[in-house]
């Protein structure tokens, strides 16, 4: 396994390019400027939306991402991963076992002890007094008091869990590196490793109900299930490994690296490097490439989050923020 922790947040082609890409926020009259880079983003049906990244940066909307406001993290480890349960509570992580929580809807965020000291890629609320918590070698965290105490479901083995998706308390699911995925029936007490048939770090996992998931991760590879991850067809990229060089760079530019997908009602989003982004139109049967502006091409969107079945927002680099208003993603100039 790779001891390379820094894998969850970065692909080789992103890397490639980083050293012509130039600093850009995505602003307008209604936008503060973030050059911040973004890694987690969770929006609500009520246009609630909460974003956190790099040196300890949170923000909050009320209007489905139109206007933005900082809210005081009090750290400047970066934060990975975000999410809520409702309008007030909710719980960001980040490096080094970092956990903070609110209860107020972000107006105050209070740390709390993990007991560990890996990264935490992704955290997923079942509840306003339950969470789960995912990140390196293996890490698993659970909490059923808010967060007072974290216990550990952690793998034996040393893998890097990126995200989770739990359609119900009794029923989750884990991707990370080397195709890993993983099922629990019954509320995370077991975890059972799936065949994902790919061979590819997974960064993004999600399920819209007890069959139907879809998975996505390096070099574009997009995995989709229709049997609760018994078995997962590939929809798009090459699931075996390949380095860049042998597969091309114009191939590699086509095949972006993928890090997040949500699916609400007949709504899909997917998005990754190079500005990549794909939008489903059918619940996540078909796929189509969005095209967006020439100068994301050197952009990264590292987390989406659709409130609903046709609201969300997307985050990445330098701040980049895109809400996707009535299924429409709407980016600068459109």
């Amino acid at each position: 396994m790779s001891r390379g922790r820094s894998v969850a947040f970065f692909s080789p082609l992103v890397a490639g390019v980083a050293a012509i890409a130039v600093a850009y926020a995505a602003t307008d009259a209604h936008q503060p400027r973030v050059l911040e880079n973004l890694y987690g983003v969770k929006a609500l049906p009520d246009g609630n939306a909460w974003r956190v990244g790099a040196f300890g940066v949170i923000s909050h909307t009320a209007d489905g991402g139109s206007t933005w406001q900082n809210q005081p993290s009090r750290t400047d480890e970066p934060l990975f991963s975000v999410d809520f349960a409702d309008a007030k509570n909710g719980w960001a992580v980040g490096r080094g076992g970092l956990i903070l929580h609110t209860d107020d809807g972000g107006n105050t965020w209070k740390p709390q002890k993990s007991g560990s000291k890996n990264h935490l890629f992704a955290v997923d609320v079942i509840g306003p007094k339950e969470a789960w918590v995912v990140g390196d070698w293996g890490t698993i965290l659970y909490t059923t008091d808010g967060g007072e105490t974290w216990q550990t479901r952690s793998l034996e083995e040393d893998v890097i869990l990126n995200d989770m998706s739990w359609v119900d308390p009794q029923h989750g699911w884990l991707a990370g590196e080397v195709g890993a995925i993983y099922r629990t029936d019954d509320g995370g007490a077991h975890w059972v490793k799936q065949e994902s048939g790919s061979e590819k770090s997974l960064f993004g996992i999600h399920f819209s109900d007890l069959e139907h998931g879809w998975a996505v991760g390096l070099d574009g590879v997009f995995l989709r299930t229709v049997d609760g991850g018994n078995t997962w067809e590939v929809l798009r990229g090459n699931a075996t490994v390949g380095s860049l060089e042998a597969m091309g760079f114009l191939e590699a530019l086509k095949n972006a690296g993928l890090y997040s997908v949500d699916v609400k009602g007949s709504l899909g989003v997917a998005a990754g490097d190079l500005g990549m982004i794909l939008v489903s139109r059918d619940g996540g049967a078909t796929w189509k490439q969005e095209e967006v502006p020439e100068e994301w091409r050197l952009r990264w969107l590292r987390s989406l989050s659709l409130g609903s079945g046709t609201n969300g927002v997307l985050v990445g680099s330098n701040g980049l923020t895109v809400p996707v208003v009535d299924g429409v993603v709407r980016y600068q100039g459109r």
